[in-house]
């Protein structure tokens, strides 16, 4: 009996100790989670020189201007160490020599790994991923909807530089480089480029 009873007051004092250790240990750090808005502009180019085939003859090609609208949640992994993922509405053109205008809107979705160098400047990189809703090509001021001839899919990496203008507001530079090729057209007549993009956007934050 004495020996049941020193067991059950060793058990107590046991994990009385352990609750005590876990009520001293400090609160495991919770990763911040910042929400946010972007709008900007980006200037697009349908480099069709990237295409596969390779064009026998280059093809000149002019960067137009579209736009890019959407949220943003960025988890912070350390001080300097972030991971931002993106959910973009994105329209993106490129106009060819010829004369012919190319207009294709996205839902895009960059993830991104942000360092922050300084408190007010971050470098942004990582894959871009976007999947096509809409595309039309303009010819001699007609406009065809050619989203069922036109690549559906898109992959490219982005790059570029974050500046803390007020607390919650800030702008941000990227620039894109496709790298699958867009086709436009069926079977033998498929014509291919990649996407070049420079951006510029506003961000709001939360």
């Amino acid at each position: 009996m004495k020996q049941y009873l020193f067991a059950c007051l060793l058990g107590s004092w046991s994990f009385v100790a352990s609750a005590q250790a876990s009520a001293d240990a400090p609160p495991a750090r919770k990763l911040p989670v910042t929400f946010g808005l972007r709008l900007g502009l980006n200037q697009s180019n349908t480099n069709f020189n990237m295409g596969e085939p390779k064009p026998v003859v280059p093809v000149d090609t002019k960067w137009k201007t579209g736009f890019v609208v959407g949220a943003l949640v960025e988890v912070g992994l350390s001080d300097h160490l972030a991971i931002q993922q993106e959910y973009l509405f994105s329209q993106q053109s490129g106009e060819v020599s010829n004369g012919a205008r190319y207009q294709l809107q996205y839902l895009s979705l960059p993830l991104l790994l942000k360092y922050r160098i300084v408190p007010r400047l971050a470098v942004v990189a990582g894959p871009q991923f976007d999947l096509m809703l809409k595309a039309q090509q303009e010819l001699n001021g007609q406009t065809t909807n050619i989203t069922h001839d036109t690549e559906e899919r898109g992959l490219g990496a982005t790059a570029g530089l974050e500046v803390t203008i007020l607390r919650n507001l800030g702008l941000s530079a990227r620039y894109l480089q496709g790298l699958n090729h867009v086709g436009i057209g069926q079977r033998s007549a498929v014509q291919e480029f990649k996407w070049q993009s420079v951006q510029v956007a506003a961000e709001l934050r939360f």
